[in-house]
């Protein structure tokens, strides 16, 4: 969905803003008393520029009363089909006709810059499109996919093509993983994964163990569903069913440690991690780096040869980064955070060319104007950015091109 912008006519080359903060906090004090105001934003594809949004106003004379209040500055005023209360009215209906069918929803987002409201369904079930038919034709955007696409709920499966579960539970600590190829080492790694009782009998000849120290958010448990070889890499099948609705930012530990057969290994030297994508920026634990080939029956490895990855060790000091940088790799860097009173959700950047937004459904973000913060891009195709301070992590995604507040 487009954002409703000014006549291109209007737009110059200059100025150029970062987050305009204090132009911001202005130009609402004034717009907020104006007949028809609906929202402001800043606008990262026309230079940072601030956006008034209105509707039903006379934009002319709103523009003419800018241009004299701030001359020389970055500021239209731009017309919308609807205001914040309609399509406000529009989400309700939909969400209580979604919820009488019974139909699981994962939130709400009021977009009138962009003419919508968006109903996130997390899975467009047959009932969900039943009752959607209801509302065409109006201004609803719908996130979500298809039912037969959806991760099933099942129980946790006890044995799959090469290996078998020893056991399993909420304990341990999360973003682990650990080998064994003696009892010793089994011992130990049953005690990381904080496992209750004596660890079952491994085959050392045909076997080896695997600890993967998962993670869920409260409300989302995750299944382990199998054991994949990639390449020199080793790494679960997790899966998270309720993932789909957005899950809580906390993160729980879920050990699941495993008996893997010889046969299924890597040629060695390999590793081991969670999943496919690399461990996040300061979770160095996750990667287990395997020095020595285990694929033959009954060869061990020495604690020396069962180590972290050095490559992941994030510096003490991460580099500092301003509005307008850019981002490399999956670098951490260091943020200083500057509230956008313009958008109703906090906002990151220009970092990387894009805008960042908090991830829907995330915790409530408690970072304060002027708070440093730690950031981790993800890389990859995910456009995604883990933002921390010491005591909690927020998940940010890319904005799309033009976009400037969520």
């Amino acid at each position: 969905m487009p954002q409703f912008r000014a006549d291109e006519s209007l737009y110059r080359d200059e100025p150029v803003y970062g987050n305009a903060d204090e132009l911001v906090q202005e130009v609402h004090e004034w717009a907020a008393g104006q007949p028809g105001f609906v929202e402001l934003g800043l606008d990262r594809e026309r230079n940072g520029w601030v956006t008034v949004w209105v509707k039903d106003a006379d934009v002319e004379a709103m523009s003419q009363q800018v241009a004299q209040r701030w001359p020389g500055e970055g500021i239209v005023v731009v017309d919308v089909p609807w205001t914040v209360g309609e399509l406000q009215s529009l989400a309700t209906e939909v969400n209580a006709a979604l919820d009488q069918a019974g139909v699981r929803t994962g939130g709400t987002a009021l977009m009138p810059h962009h003419g919508v409201a968006e109903i996130s369904l997390g899975v467009i079930t047959p009932e969900a499109k039943e009752v959607l038919a209801q509302f065409a034709g109006r201004p609803l955007c719908v996130e979500g996919i298809p039912a037969d696409e959806a991760p099933k709920e099942k129980d946790q499966p006890l044995a799959g093509e090469g290996w078998r579960l020893l056991g399993e539970d909420e304990t341990g600590e999360a973003y682990r993983s650990g080998v064994a190829t003696t009892d010793a080492q089994l011992d130990r790694l049953w005690a990381l994964a904080g496992l209750e009782g004596e660890p079952s009998t491994v085959d050392w000849d045909s076997e080896i163990a695997v600890w993967f120290g998962a993670v869920y958010g409260s409300g989302c448990p995750v299944r382990m569903d199998g054991v994949v070889v990639e390449g020199d890499l080793l790494h679960a099948d997790l899966v998270v069913p309720n993932s789909v609705y957005g899950c809580p930012a906390d993160a729980n530990p879920h050990s699941f440690v495993v008996a893997v057969e010889r046969q299924q290994l890597p040629e060695g030297p390999f590793h081991v991690q969670l999943e496919a994508r690399d461990p996040y920026p300061g979770t160095a634990d996750e990667r287990t780096v395997v020095d020595v080939d285990l694929s033959t029956p009954g060869s061990t490895a020495t604690d020396d040869q069962l180590h972290l990855d050095p490559t992941l060790v994030i510096p003490a000091e991460p580099p500092l980064v301003t509005d307008g940088d850019a981002l490399h790799g999956d670098e951490a860097v260091r943020y200083v955070y500057r509230d956008d009173p313009g958008c109703e959700v906090p906002t990151l950047g220009p970092l990387d060319g894009s805008t960042w937004r908090l991830a829907d459904r995330e915790g409530p973000w408690d970072v304060e104007d002027g708070e440093e913060l730690t950031l981790y891009p993800l890389g990859g195709e995910d456009d995604q950015i883990v933002a921390s301070t010491q005591h909690m992590d927020w998940l940010l995604a890319r904005l799309p091109e033009g976009n400037t507040c969520p």
